[in-house]
């Protein structure tokens, strides 16, 4: 594979990945921290198939989902209700930094954690349940709130 990094004057960098296949991906590092995702046209290398912006928190899930250990939020559901409502479920994997603790721990203004999903089951996020591997924590809220939550959980 090779990689191919071109500096982007006011904007960031490109990295771009050739892969064994032919198909090149890129990942445009803008100045702000935003990463924007890029694929590229296999006949046609300059010609854009897609590309999608994602924030800090959907650039730290993907990258982890990518590592070979995985992220301490095993994975990450995101779901618009509407432009000011998000839903968003999120696994609490075995090396979460937020195992034991209780969900009450993790408030954001704008987006509560509205229900954990044990083995199954429905808690109420009230009484405050811990965290436990494997669990779903249902996360409600306004778009920008609701990822703040996640940017907590990975902070941990």
């Amino acid at each position: 594979m090779q990689s191919v990094r071109t500096p982007l004057p006011g904007v960031g960098s490109l990295h771009v990945l050739h892969l064994h296949d032919g198909q090149r991906i890129g990942v445009i590092r803008h100045h702000d921290h935003r990463r924007e995702v890029v694929v590229y046209d296999p006949a046609d290398a300059g010609t854009r198939l897609t590309s999608t912006l994602l924030t800090a928190v959907e650039a730290q899930v993907l990258a982890g989902l990518v590592e070979s250990d995985g992220p301490q939020v095993h994975s990450a559901r995101l779901e618009r209700v509407s432009a000011d409502l998000t839903v968003v479920q999120v696994m609490i994997s075995a090396e979460s930094s937020w195992l034991r603790r209780p969900v009450g721990d993790i408030a954001v203004d704008g987006a509560v954690i509205a229900a954990v999903i044990r083995d199954e089951r429905v808690l109420p996020a009230d009484p405050r349940p811990q965290c436990e591997p494997g669990d779903v924590l249902v996360i409600v809220g306004r778009p920008d709130a609701a990822l703040k939550v996640l940017d907590v959980l990975l902070a941990g």
